[in-house]
């Protein structure tokens, strides 16, 4: 039938089908609203990686590695401890918190507490709007690339843009298979010379894993997701070095062994991982890359000489099945270690802060761990605009009955006696819809006069910490990010203010636009039935 169509378009006068089809990609073009970008303004200068790497190892248990803490079976007997030498070294370079706790102690539970940093979250809590650390990275132009063994649950996978993962969560049996998803911006794709990389990597996959050595294949299993996160990482150095991007591995030989290997050979397969560290870490460091450590969940085994577990009762109240570690080395982060009591909910946050991402996930239960001396403020407009930002003194800005911390005034400072006179200048921005300002100091009013289409308003905030200032709603409100949506509950139908700005009607240019386009629609279908006909 295509041939047939092809021979008959030349008796068309004109040939109007074309011409009907370029006039209609100009208008889509041309009419249609371009998505804007995000514009970022360094007021001072702050620690900045240009990504971040959340490898999840899953199944490790704290007390199995870390020094001040001694792993029991549930009789009650002390158990040997994995012999690590590259964890000691890489957390004497990082900020190591000693008590970590995951509240769901078994593999989506643990990966859905890690993302969305509610204690209660599962994969459907984690595929809700604005619910996950990816969504925040996806809304400041991240990639999100995973690649997963084990932890793949549909919910998480679906979070990223590119990944790989084995679907029979097999040492044995291993299938490793690429999956993409499309996320908005729709102006952040994923490479084709990354996608081709990523295929590249799981045909090599079984190969890691093809000893006849026990051993051999677990620890293999583990390396497969190491040197594939490498490769990952100096394709994005090289050939996209301007694209930030938050890459998640979970190697699973670590969990499979706990299962299958006895407390033997759990710690074995700890020091194959350990042993196997040091290139990706290296690599983290070199490429400017947040490296986070952690896992979804611990191991705990009855007796000295068992099989271990973590989901069951038994097994999920006891220190080794639910403290895991947590081992952070980014640009700003203190070396050392952090003592006193935190939860798994407690990660996504502090992932987002280290970014200066200033969006949390939206029912995040948890807290940031490491305090920062500056804030940054991100703020969205209707339409493109510029913004002036200025500030003002440490008290807080008097509401008259709004909002506790927000204002909304006119240009001519109606409500703020003095007009704009005790005001510092501190930056002005091109023209743009969002705008993050880093490096702001906390604790202080901020006032930002917005030039948009023609209009200026001013808006006044006290800044605690990162801060979205979303001015697209009808009556727009400074969200505090330290200040969590949900505090644990599920997520409710009247929510959805939380997550849809309002629908802006339509203007002249555009009516005319999709008016002209549908004309030309029309006229094609009445063409292609002139085509059939003969």
């Amino acid at each position: 039938m295509t041939t047939q169509v092809r021979n008959l378009l030349p008796e068309l006068p004109g040939n109007i089908i074309s011409v009907s089809f370029l006039l209609a990609s100009f208008l889509f073009l041309s009419l249609s609203t371009p998505s804007g970008a995000l514009t970022e303004v360094e007021v001072n200068p702050v620690p900045s990686p240009d990504g971040a790497m959340l490898l999840i190892v899953d199944g490790l248990s704290a007390p199995f590695v870390y020094p001040e803490l001694t792993p029991r079976a549930l009789d009650g007997n002390p158990l040997e401890k994995a012999l690590v030498e590259t964890l000691p070294e890489i957390a004497g370079e990082s900020m190591r918190v000693l008590d970590v706790r995951a509240p769901r102690t078994f593999t989506e539970g643990g990966h859905s507490v890690l993302v969305t940093g509610n204690r209660k979250a599962d994969s459907e809590m984690v595929s809700f709007r604005d619910a996950s650390i990816y969504d925040a990275a996806h809304k400041n132009g991240y990639l999100c690339i995973g690649v997963m063994e084990k932890g793949d649950s549909w919910a998480v996978c679906a979070e990223q843009d590119a990944l790989l993962r084995d679907k029979n969560n097999s040492v044995t049996k291993l299938r490793i298979t690429l999956e993409e998803y499309e996320h908005p911006p729709d102006n952040v794709n994923v490479p084709p010379g990354l996608i081709k990389l990523m295929n590249e990597a799981a045909a090599r996959a079984p190969g890691y894993t093809a000893s006849k050595e026990t051993r051999d294949r677990y620890s293999g299993y583990n390396r497969w997701g190491l040197d594939t996160a490498c490769e990952v990482i100096e394709y994005m150095a090289e050939h996209c070095p301007d694209q930030d991007y938050l890459l998640t591995v979970n190697v699973g030989a670590v969990d499979l062994s706990g299962h299958y290997r006895k407390n033997y050979g759990y710690i074995d397969c700890i020091e194959s991982l350990d042993a196997d560290l040091p290139p990706l870490y290296e690599l983290c460091k070199k490429k400017n890359l947040a490296f986070i450590l952690t896992a979804d969940h611990g191991m705990a085994f009855p007796t000295a000489d068992s099989k271990g577990g973590h989901q069951s009762e038994k097994y999920a109240v006891s220190d080794e099945a639910r403290m895991v570690p947590l081992i952070v080395h980014s640009p700003g982060v203190k070396t050392g270690v952090l003592e006193g009591k935190y939860g798994q909910e407690d990660i996504a946050p502090t992932l987002l802060s280290l970014l200066n991402i200033p969006e949390r996930p939206r029912f995040s239960d948890g807290e940031e761990l490491f305090e920062k001396d500056y804030a940054n403020l991100k703020v969205i407009l209707q339409k493109a605009g510029s913004v002036k930002l200025l500030e003002g003194g440490s008290g807080r800005v008097n509401n008259n009955g709004g909002k506790d911390g927000y204002r909304n005034e006119d240009i001519n400072g109606n409500g703020n006696e003095g007009g704009n006179e005790n005001w510092k200048e501190l930056a002005v921005s091109g023209t743009d819809d969002e705008f993050i300002f880093l490096g702001l100091e906390p604790d202080l009013n901020y006032k930002l006069l917005v030039s948009e289409g023609g209009n200026v308003i001013e808006k006044e905030v006290f800044l605690e910490g990162d801060t979205v200032l979303d001015l697209t709603v009808v009556a727009p409100e400074a969200s505090k990010n330290r200040e969590p949506t949900g505090k644990g509950d599920a997520p409710s139908g009247d929510s959805g203010d939380l997550s849809r700005p309002p629908v802006s009607g339509l203007g002249f240019k555009h009516f005319v636009g999709y008016l002209l386009i549908g004309l030309i629609n029309l006229g094609g279908l009445v063409l292609i039935a002139r085509v059939l006909k003969q």
